[in-house]
């Protein structure tokens, strides 16, 4: 659209000239400056590319890491945390953290820093914002519970630095999942930080097995960086071992939005999810019968709405990514329950993750709530009636929305341009 203000800026110009040229005067210098779209022009896209395609060496680590996260989730879960202490480690949004550890590893989203600290805060938010509403005799709503956990989440992340798209999935979790709510403040230690931690010890372990990987990229972010001069191990060992202090990359300076556009991550988060919870309640189950609103729309609330510019963000990546997710979570499901191996719920949630993930690469649709969206469906048994109506809805509908309403709000902010491009291929 600029290309065209400019054309039409030249084109209003040119007369100028040509009366100059006729009365013999010297031609007048036309200084074109790059036009600011409208608002509705922002909508239309900002022209970007969209990141290359992956390798298939790249994408067998990536499967790797996220199979192995999620099976160590999966099994403590299963004989550790709930049979010796009755608290829940596997919830949906270490799917989204699976595809930004393992896929995104490079990603300030993805440094330990932003991972513990964004999902610990995602879940302490999320059980204030459920014992408040309770308090107030509010619960009812769960609607406005579950906007206001995600958009606080946002906003919490981005005043102390630790944006963490997965963080939102994990506060939506708690305000709509009955079955983690009698945790209360412990769901903060147990899924929230410890899941973290385990996730980020896997991401150290499996990323660092390849050549061309290094994580983190640095363990918590400083200003300066001491330059010493070490010397390169000499045994593979070694080298792999040294990967584990980080790559002492530099966070980039503008990787989270500046607290003056926080209100519009707050704003759109909050009209986001509440959107979905109410046609959840209000049309889509006593219409449709199906469901809406799923703990992987916390994590799209953050990336969309916080991390809008990144490639995640993407119409084509929300949409394409995040529908595949359902889908493949629907069919590992059913090929597992056909196979007799129904009950090894660790084993198909780190299955479904681990495709997903694998599946988003080959076509360049990477975004991280399609892991939690596959992840939710192996691991809540309420979704599974649904069987692929699933992939309609929630996977492809409630993005649809969500990104919409990312148009709709995020351009309210003159230095805000979403969509970066819509689905170029």
């Amino acid at each position: 659209m600029a290309n065209v203000a400019n054309s039409k800026a030249y084109h209003e110009m040119k007369p100028v000239n040509e009366l100059a040229l006729e009365q013999g005067e010297p031609l007048k210098e036309v200084i074109v400056a790059e036009a600011t779209p409208s608002y509705f022009e922002k909508m239309l896209g900002a022209g970007e590319e969209p990141p290359p395609q992956l390798s298939l060496y790249y994408s067998s680590f990536s499967f790797l890491g996220a199979f192995v996260g999620m099976s160590a989730i999966g099994l403590l879960h299963t004989y550790v945390m709930m049979p010796e202490a009755n608290m829940a480690l596997l919830v949906g949004s270490f799917g989204a953290m699976s595809v930004i550890l393992f896929s995104g590893f490079k990603t300030p989203v993805a440094q330990p820093k932003n991972v513990i600290i964004g999902n610990t805060i995602g879940g302490l938010v999320g059980v204030v914002v459920f014992e408040s509403m309770a308090l107030l005799g509010l619960q009812q709503m769960l609607w406005l519970g579950a906007a206001l956990a995600v958009s606080l989440t946002i906003v919490a992340q981005e005043i102390t630095g630790t944006v963490h798209p997965p963080g939102g999935a994990t506060a939506l979790i708690y305000v709509i999942t009955p079955p983690v709510q009698h945790l209360r403040y412990w769901f903060v230690l147990c899924p929230s930080f410890l899941g973290a931690v385990i996730m980020v010890a896997v991401a150290c372990v499996t990323n660092n097995l390849s050549s061309d990987r290094v994580y983190p990229q640095y363990w918590w972010p400083s200003a300066e960086e001491a330059e010493s001069e070490e010397s390169e191990p000499e045994t593979l060992l070694g080298r792999y071992f040294k990967k584990f202090q980080g790559a002492k990359a530099k966070p980039l300076p503008a990787a989270f939005p500046p607290l003056a556009q926080t209100w519009c991550s707050f704003l759109g988060a909050f009209v986001g999810v509440a959107t979905l919870g109410l046609l959840h309640a209000y049309v889509i189950i006593p219409m449709m019968h199906e469901t809406l609103l799923i703990g992987a729309f916390g994590a799209m609330s953050v990336i969309i709405f916080s991390a809008w510019k990144v490639p995640f963000a993407q119409p084509k990546n929300a949409i394409i990514g995040n529908t595949l997710g359902g889908l493949v979570g629907v069919c590992v499901y059913n090929f597992l329950q056909a196979f007799g191996l129904g009950q090894h719920v660790w084993f198909g949630a780190a299955l479904a993750v681990a495709l997903t993930i694998l599946v988003q690469e080959i076509t360049n649709t990477v975004h991280p709530p399609g892991g939690a969206t596959a992840l939710l469906f192996e691991i809540v048994p309420m979704l599974h009636k649904f069987e692929f109506m699933y992939v309609l809805t929630p996977s492809f509908l409630g993005t649809v929305i969500l990104v919409l309403i990312g148009c709709i709000t995020n351009n309210l902010v003159a230095k805000r341009h979403y969509p970066q491009f819509w689905f170029p291929f």
